[in-house]
């Protein structure tokens, strides 16, 4: 039986199989027609956590049979597919979360389902991406990294003309946050399936991260967001994974519905980001992100509870250090 018939009978792949897979993909003879089909097939049925497990360990060793580490690292990302067409959160969450204490290594792609990815609004920002091999001396001069995903994974390359024809979310959307190329002790993943949130967590264990936390946002968000109960699986590797529902009202937040929260052009949500970050933006778009820096600082253990977590978030921007770590990440003298 072949790999796409075996695909089609909804059957799961072992780990042989599931090599054979990730090299058609990454194949530059493999034709685009063949690559669009596995991944059309393997996306309608579905993956397990073995299988998502090996995706991602083959890849990873592909590049990096032993990934560099740096305490504390952390990963603030989401895996983009919810339609949503919000601003950059998630990037904007990285300043402010690299301001208050975390080591963050922002791992992310141009855009493949929404107008603005995470390297989109860095381009507009004239803020550059860094080579693996400088991410430890960033880290220690700023404590923020943005890692290209197609510069830190080059055979990645291969599979961006496949995701473009398919045109909708496949299961490279959950393995881009994944593969970091460091090894994370923090994660803060936002996915727009809550079907997968579960194996995700086991995959961010069996990585190694310390404590990690996978989030689906109230109406389908790949992001915390302020429309209702956010649902979160939080993986620890000292009490395992428990799952919870995280609500921003909850935490003298603002309800607000996702359309709130829109963004546009990579320019438009440049300066989106930036009024959040210099205190000028006092919407309901600065609540969305202190509600996921505040988690990004439980998850990586700057605070002790999410509350908290908010707080800190919002003295970073009021006291000026979001704003501060941006011109720092420009280049700008601070």
């Amino acid at each position: 039986m072949t790999l796409l018939n075996k695909m089609m009978n909804f059957e799961a792949l072992n780990h042989e199989e599931m090599g054979t897979f990730i090299a058609t993909l990454l194949s530059e003879t493999t034709p685009l027609e063949d690559k669009v089909a596995l991944l059309v097939a393997y996306t309608m049925k579905g993956e397990t956590s073995d299988e998502l497990y090996a995706l991602c360990e083959n890849l990873i060793h592909t590049m990096y049979p032993e990934q560099p580490q740096y305490p504390g690292s952390m990963c603030v990302c989401g895996t983009g597919g919810d339609g949503s067409n919000s601003f950059n959160i998630s990037t904007t969450v990285s300043f402010v979360a690299a301001s208050g204490g975390i080591e963050v290594v922002k791992h992310g792609n141009k855009s493949v389902t929404s107008q603005s990815g995470g390297m989109d609004i860095l381009q507009a920002m004239g803020i550059a991406t860094t080579p693996v091999q400088n991410v430890m001396q960033q880290l220690k001069d700023t404590h923020l990294a943005f890692v290209s995903a197609t510069e830190s994974y080059p055979v990645m390359k291969n599979m961006q003309p496949v995701r473009v024809k398919v045109g909708r979310p496949t299961i490279l959307n959950l393995v881009g946050p994944i593969i970091n190329p460091f090894a994370l002790d923090y994660q803060s993943m936002g996915v727009f399936d809550p079907t997968r949130m579960i194996k995700i967590a086991e995959v961010l264990q069996r990585l190694g991260r310390k404590r990690a936390i996978v989030i689906h946002g109230a109406n389908g968000m790949d992001e915390a967001t302020l429309s209702g109960d956010n649902q979160i699986v939080e993986m620890d590797q000292t009490i395992g994974i428990r799952e919870y529902t995280v609500n921003a009202t909850d935490y003298g937040l603002r309800y607000a519905p996702d359309e709130a929260l829109q963004g546009g052009t990579p320019e438009e949500n440049m300066e989106i980001t930036l009024n959040i970050l210099n205190g000028t933006d006092q919407s309901v778009r600065r609540d969305v992100v202190l509600l996921n820096a505040g988690l990004a600082f439980y998850t990586a253990e700057i605070v002790e509870t999410i509350e908290a977590g908010i707080a800190h978030a919002a003295s970073c921007i009021d006291s000026g250090a979001a704003f501060k770590q941006y011109e720092q990440a420009r280049g700008v003298a601070v």
